[in-house]
C-alpha cells in the first residue's frame, strides 16, 4: 500500500505553474513570499521582470523619464492580474555600455496592492512631496487600492506626481523610510481611508489639506508639525513621536504647536499617543484649561519606553479631558524613544524654560471599562505598577477588567484589589509563589499598608 501511495503522489516541482500561481494568489503577500524556499518551482514564481529605461543618465530625473516609468508600472500592473509579480526597473550607468543600475523594485499583490522600494543614493537636497489623488477616472491604475512607497530617492520628483494622478481607487497610502522628504501635503479624493508616514527622519511638516473619507492616520518618527484641515471622518490616529536628537532641529516648535496638534484630532475615537508628549506639554499648560476635550475618544493607547512619576501624573491629567473613554492601554517598550527633562531643556530652552506643577484631581471616568498594562516587568516595577492601578481604580468607577500582560514572559494577569479583611489569607497563599511564574501562581503587589493588589493568571493570547 505504501508503494501505491508513492506511485500516486505528486511532487511540488511537477505542479503546473498555472496551478502554483493560483495557490499563491490565495495567500497574503508576506506569507506568499515565503514559498520561495519550498522548491525551485516556487522560486520561479518570484523571478522578477527585468526592464531597463531607454534614457540617458542625465535625464533620469526629467519629466520624460517619469512618464516612461509611469507607463512601465501601468503595464506591469496589467500582467498576471491574479498573481504576485516582481518588477526590477533599471537604467544604464554613466560611461557604461552594459552595466545597469537598479532604480526601483516593485511588487504587485493580488489584493490590488503595489509596493515600491526605491534604490540608489538619496538626493543630497531635501524636497517636498505633494500628493494629489484625482477625482476623475484614469485607466492606468484604476483598480489599485494599496500603495506603499519605501526609501524614495531623487527620481521621485519626476515620477510620483504622474503615479499619484493615476490612482483613482486608492484606499491606503504609506510612505516609509523616505529620508529625502522634508514636507508632505496630501489632497485626497473621497476613497482614501488610510494614510501612514513611517520613519521619515528628515520630515518636518505634514499637511492634510483635504481627505473627505480618511479614517486612519498613522505617524511614526521625529517631532513634526501636523496640520489636518478637511478630514471629517478621521477616527483612528497614531502619533508615535520619537524623542531623539531631531528635537534639536525643532527650534520653531512650541507648546502652542502641540496644543494645535492635539486639537486637530479631538474628534477621533481611537488614539495612540507618545507619553513624553503629554509629559512635556504638562510642563507648560494644564489640560483642564484647554478649550477642547476629546469628547468622542473611546480607546486610548499610551506608549513610551518607560514609566515614571511625571509620566504617570501627565497621563492622569490628560484623562481628565477624555470623559467617554472606555478602553485604556498603557504600553511600555524600550525600543520607543523618549527624552529626559535635562535633554529637552538643553535642546530647546526657549520652548519650555520652566515648568508648571501637574495638578491631579478626583474627576472620574464613568465609562472606562477595561485597563491593560503591556510590557511592565512585575518583579522590577511593582511599586509604579501598583501606584498606577490605585490611581486608575480611583478614577474609574465602572471598570470591569484590569490586566497586566508580559509578552516576553508569555504571561497575562488579572488584577483585583484586595480588601484589608482578606489580606492575611491571600498573603499566606501567595507567599510561597511570589517569585514563581508558573501557570498556577498568584502574585501580591503592595503599594502601602492600605493598598494591595492580587494578580491571578489568565489564559494566554500571545
Amino acid at each position: 500500500m505504501a508503494e501505491n501511495v508513492l506511485e500516486n503522489s505528486v511532487s511540488i516541482s511537477s505542479i503546473p505553474y498555472e496551478v502554483l500561481y493560483q495557490i499563491v494568489s490565495l495567500i497574503p503577500l508576506k506569507e506568499a513570499a515565503r514559498t520561495i524556499i519550498l522548491s525551485s518551482a516556487w522560486k520561479h514564481l518570484w523571478t522578477p521582470i527585468q526592464v531597463s529605461l531607454n534614457i540617458n543618465s542625465d535625464q533620469i530625473t526629467s519629466q520624460e523619464s517619469g512618464q516612461q516609468m509611469n507607463e512601465i508600472i501601468s503595464s506591469f500592473l496589467k500582467t498576471y492580474e491574479n498573481s504576485y509579480q516582481i518588477l526590477n526597473l533599471s537604467y544604464l550607468e554613466p560611461n557604461s555600455l552594459c552595466k545597469e543600475a537598479l532604480l526601483l523594485k516593485a511588487i504587485k499583490g493580488v489584493e490590488k496592492e503595489l509596493y515600491i522600494n526605491f534604490h540608489g543614493e538619496n538626493a543630497a537636497k531635501l524636497f517636498g512631496l505633494t500628493i494629489e489623488l484625482p477625482l476623475c477616472e484614469n485607466e492606468h491604475f484604476f483598480s489599485l487600492k494599496t500603495l506603499h512607497l519605501r526609501s524614495i530617492t531623487g527620481i521621485a520628483e519626476s515620477f510620483l506626481p504622474s503615479l499619484f494622478s493615476s490612482c483613482r481607487n486608492l484606499e491606503s497610502l504609506s510612505l516609509e523610510k523616505c529620508n529625502v522628504l522634508q514636507d508632505v501635503e496630501l489632497k485626497a479624493h473621497d476613497l482614501l481611508q488610510k494614510f501612514s508616514v513611517l520613519d521619515c527622519e528628515k520630515i518636518k511638516h505634514i499637511n492634510v489639506s483635504s481627505a473627505p473619507n480618511l479614517k486612519s492616520f498613522v505617524y511614526q518618527g521625529p517631532l513634526v508639525k501636523v496640520l489636518v484641515k478637511d478630514a471629517p471622518k478621521l477616527c483612528d490616529v497614531t502619533l508615535n513621536m520619537k524623542g531623539t536628537s531631531a528635537l534639536c532641529d525643532s527650534n520653531e516648535f512650541n507648546s502652542e504647536d502641540l496644543v494645535h496638534l492635539l486639537a486637530s484630532f479631538k474628534d477621533v475615537e481611537t488614539l495612540t499617543l507618545s507619553g513624553w508628549l503629554l509629559e512635556w506639554l504638562c510642563t507648560r499648560i494644564t489640560f483642564d484649561e484647554l478649550e477642547f476635550k476629546f469628547e468622542k475618544l473611546k480607546e486610548l493607547s499610551w506608549i513610551d519606553c518607560c514609566m515614571n512619576t511625571q509620566k504617570r501624573d501627565s497621563l492622569a491629567s490628560f484623562l481628565n479631558i477624555t470623559p467617554l473613554l472606555e478602553n485604556l492601554f498603557i504600553k511600555i517598550n524600550k525600543k520607543w524613544g523618549t527624552i529626559t527633562r535635562s535633554q529637552f531643556q538643553q535642546c530647546c530652552p526657549q520652548v519650555w524654560p520652566d515648568t508648571i506643577p501637574i495638578k491631579l484631581d478626583d474627576s472620574q471616568l464613568k465609562h472606562l471599562k477595561t485597563v491593560t498594562f503591556f510590557g511592565f516587568k512585575i518583579k522590577e516595577e511593582n511599586k509604579m505598577l501598583a501606584a498606577l492601578m490605585d490611581l486608575l481604580l480611583k478614577k474609574a468607577i465602572a471598570i470591569k477588567k484590569m490586566s497586566v500582560a508580559e509578552p516576553e514572559e508569555k504571561l497575562s494577569w488579572g488584577v483585583s484589589k484586595v480588601p484589608k479583611s482578606h489580606l492575611r489569607k491571600i498573603r499566606v497563599a501567595a507567599a510561597s509563589t511570589r517569585t514563581c511564574y508558573s501557570s498556577k501562581s498568584s502574585l501580591l503587589l503592595t503599594l502601602n499598608e492600605e493598598c494591595h493588589f492580587q494578580l491571578t493568571p489568565l489564559q494566554l493570547k500571545f
